[in-house]
Formats: structure tokens, sequence, C-alpha cells
């Protein structure tokens, strides 16, 4: 069989093979190429289309052995090479001045820059130099914590320029005391935790060296909730402005400590098989400030602990309305002593209310109406305890009476004028519970019974003839009767 001459070459010759492309993941090659190679360096790099571009590295480690600086794109190399040699020139001038500080100062920013490390900032010494410019030279005089405290509670005492309660002292010293001087951890008999410890700020503290970041810390690591917090963030910021009027501080750092909302507590109300529960229960010293805050709506500690007998004036009398026809009053108790210059107003009482106080108004018709806060607190718990609320709620008597009165009467701006409200939005967002019209009508229907009239008159009598046998010893046959006095 004759093999024809292409065979014959096909057999001779060897085949080649082409080799695979690289794979260059889609990108095109180019060519890199060191144009300078003292710092920063630059790199000129060829693309596929034959362009060349300019890359000068500004990057380097600084002292703490993290890496600064960016790279720098051109397109043209003398403008690249300009930009090198004068990020050279300004890094070597910034050399020369740095070697031209003393040994000491060198020294001095090296444990500046520790000192920051330790404490967990990481700030400048920049930074920190215009902190104290803006903080430390406003200050006229160097104070510590405890001295600025002992100088604001004698000022608060002494020399405020408004009259301010023990209770708000006490509280604003216990609360300031812990702020700088913390609270230990103390233990039940049975070896619980009942208070938990509380670190202080320091009390040999410089108060000008405390910072926003330390409170603001200091406040969330409290153990309470929301409110409490606001509170201790309110009387730190009344210290601190006390502080800048005495130039103690050159700015109040509560400023810039975000603000805490205070907890939202439910608004709830009695029943009116609670309210007669809670009556019934309690004792004569808390039955005033129970009547007054069921069915006059006073706030407990502003207003019922501050009313005496003389500011309550009982008159039952028929009056002329505009409109012509009648009307009967029962009198109104005025509201003089409040923290609030706004809640001054009279209270107008109503028919059930003027019997609970004409029976229980004492024969001379003066003196205070309610135990202290402290006390009548106590006794309230105790009586809702016996009375099975459990817990008690927040300002109960009061949302109570807002919640019936307003049912009963469907008249918003009546309502808030006996309460002392604000505004509509606080008198319905925290004041005012929906509920039924008829259930209003009953809870002021809530009179004291004949047997409790019998022996709250046979109790006075025996207050009187206590009276006429020991003018200086009072003694009641074993009743609580320092409000009937």
């Amino acid at each position: 069989m004759a093999i024809s001459r292409l065979e014959c070459a096909c057999k001779l010759s060897p085949r080649k093979t082409k080799k695979p492309p690289k794979n260059t993941g889609g990108k095109s090659q180019s060519k890199r190429k060191v144009v300078r190679k003292e710092w920063p360096k630059v790199i000129s790099l060829a693309q596929a289309d034959g362009e060349l571009l300019y890359f000068v590295d500004c990057r380097f480690t600084n002292a703490e052995g993290t890496r600064s600086g960016r790279r720098r794109r051109f397109t043209n190399r003398e403008a690249a090479l300009t930009t090198a040699e004068a990020e050279a020139a300004k890094r070597q001038n910034s050399g020369l001045q740095g070697l031209g500080m003393k040994g000491s100062q060198q020294q001095e920013a090296l444990r500046a820059i520790s000192l920051l490390k330790n404490n967990g900032l990481d700030l400048g010494l920049e930074e920190v130099a215009r902190a104290y410019l803006r903080h430390v030279s406003k200050t006229e005089s160097v104070m510590s914590m405890e001295d600025l405290l002992k100088k604001f509670l004698h000022y608060k005492k002494a020399a405020s320029d408004r009259k301010i309660s023990d209770r708000h002292l006490l509280d604003l010293e216990q609360r300031l005391d812990i702020f700088v001087n913390g609270r230990a951890m103390r233990f039940n008999s049975e070896g619980k935790i009942v208070q938990e410890k509380i670190d202080g700020i320091g009390p040999h503290r410089m108060a000008h060296e405390i910072g926003y970041r330390e409170i603001e810390s200091w406040l969330l690591g409290l153990p309470h909730g929301r409110t409490t917090r606001r509170q201790y963030r309110a009387h730190i910021s009344n210290l601190y402005n006390y502080a800048i009027q005495i130039g103690a501080a050159g700015e109040n750092p509560v400023d810039r400590v975000v603000s805490i909302k205070p907890d939202e507590p439910p608004r709830e109300i009695l029943t009116l098989e609670q309210v007669d529960a809670l009556i019934n229960a309690s004792s004569m010293d808390a039955l005033p400030a129970i009547i007054l805050g069921l069915f006059a709506g006073l706030r407990p500690e502003a207003e019922i602990c501050r009313l005496r007998w003389e500011h309550i004036l009982l008159a039952k009398e028929t009056i002329q309305t505009p409109s012509g026809g009648s009307e009967e009053i029962y009198g109104h108790i005025e509201i003089r002593a409040s923290k609030v210059e706004t809640s001054k107003r009279l209270v107008q009482i109503s028919p059930n209310l003027y019997e609970w106080l004409i029976t229980m108004r004492p024969a001379s018709g003066i003196g205070p109406v309610s135990v202290g806060y402290d006390r009548v607190n106590n006794l309230i718990n105790k009586a809702a305890k016996k009375a099975k609320i459990q817990p008690w709620p927040h300002d109960v008597l009061r949302h109570s009476f807002s919640s019936y009165h307003y049912a009963a009467y469907r008249n918003e701006a009546l309502t808030m004028a006996q309460t002392g409200a604000r505004s509509v939005t606080v008198f319905r967002k925290h004041y005012c519970k929906p509920i039924q019209q008829s259930l209003g009508f009953k809870y002021f229907e809530i009179r004291p019974s004949p047997k409790f009239i019998r022996l709250i008159g046979a109790l006075k009598e025996t207050c009187a003839l206590a009276e006429k046998k020991e003018k200086r010893k009072r003694k009641f046959c074993g009743y609580s009767l320092s409000v009937f006095k």
C-alpha cells in the first residue's frame, strides 16, 4: 500500500503542543519597576494598555508598632517624584524637631504615653494638652472631692437661696457620700448580701481631674435601676455646678454624660374592694394621709405631710351658680406648702371627704394633719400588707383619685385642677386610667361607718379628759392619737 508524502512527514516530525495560558484571574499582566529606592519608595506599574502608573508608598511603622500612612497614585512621573521628595523632607524636619527635645522631655513623653495606655485611654499627647487647657486652665483653686463635698453640703444647709427639706438634704448627703467615698458590702444574720459594695470616685482626688467618661462608667456600674441612677446623676451635676461657682472646676462633666430616662412604673389603681380593705386595715396615724390621698388626690410627701388642719376649711353651704341654679359646697383644702410653686391651689372637698374630715378633725382645729413622711409611709405599707395589696403600686392613692374623679365627672380640666397636673399629656399618660363612670360614682360614696364615727368620738372625749388631768403627759389608753392632739 503506497504512503503519501504528507503522511510520512506527519509520522516523522514530532507534534508540538501549546502550553495552556496562565490564569491571571481576569486581570491584565503588568510590569513592576522601582523608580525611587529611598523612603518613600516610588514604583511604576505598566498596565496592559501600555499606560504607566506611579505609586508613592508613604507608609511607615510608628512608635507603637502599628502601620501608618498611605499610598498615593499618580499618572505623571515628575509629580510622583516631587511628592516623594516633599514627604521625605517633611519627615526629616519632624525628626530634627524630635531630636532637638531634651532627654528629660523625651522621657516625660514616653511616660505620659505609657500612663495613658495603662489606664485604657487611646489618646494622643496633643489631645491631652488641649483637654488640660480646656479644663484645668479655667480652675481657680485646686480642691479635693472630700473638701468640695463638705463645702457643698454646708452651702445647701446654711446659704441656699431656697428652703430645702431635711429629707432632701439627707438624700443628697447620702448619695454624694457614696459617689465620693463608696459603700461597703453588708450581710444579714443569715450571711446573705443585703447591700452590695460600691467603689467611690476617691475622696483625695482633685475635682477637676474627673472626666465625664469616669462618671458615666460609675453610674452604669451602680446596682440600681434607671430611676435611681437618674437621681445620682442629678446630685452629681448639682455638685459640679457648685464647683464651677467657687472655681474648683472649669466645666460640669455631667453635661456630657448621656441623660438617663427614668423607669416607667405601671399606671395602677385600687379597686373598690381594695380601698375598703385598706381603710379598715390602717391605723389612726395613717388614716388621714390615706383619706386625703384617696379622696383629694394630694401628694403624700410634698403636700399631705406639710398640711395643717388650719388649711382645711370645712364649710357646708349652698351657693348660687352663674346659671341661676344652686349647688352645695363643702369647703376646700388650701395647698400652701409644696415643692413646686405651680402646685399651690385650692382643692374642692367632695361630700364623702367632708364626712371623713369632719370626723377626724381635732376639737382645737389646729396642728399637723399627718405624722412625718417616713413614719406614715411605713404605716401605709403595713396597712397594705394587712389588706393583701402586694406589691404596693407606685403613687396608687393619687392615681386612684385621678381615675375615679375623671370617670365620675367627665371633666378633664376639673380633675387636673384638683390634682395640680401640669399638662394634659402628663395627666393622660401617668395619672388617669380609663374606667367606667358607675365605678366613679361608687368610689365617692365611700363614707365613714357609724361605728367608726362613734369610735372617733369616744377617743376625742378620752383625749379631752386626759388633757385636763395631765397637761404635760398625754397618754391615751394605749391608742396612737398623735394626729388628733
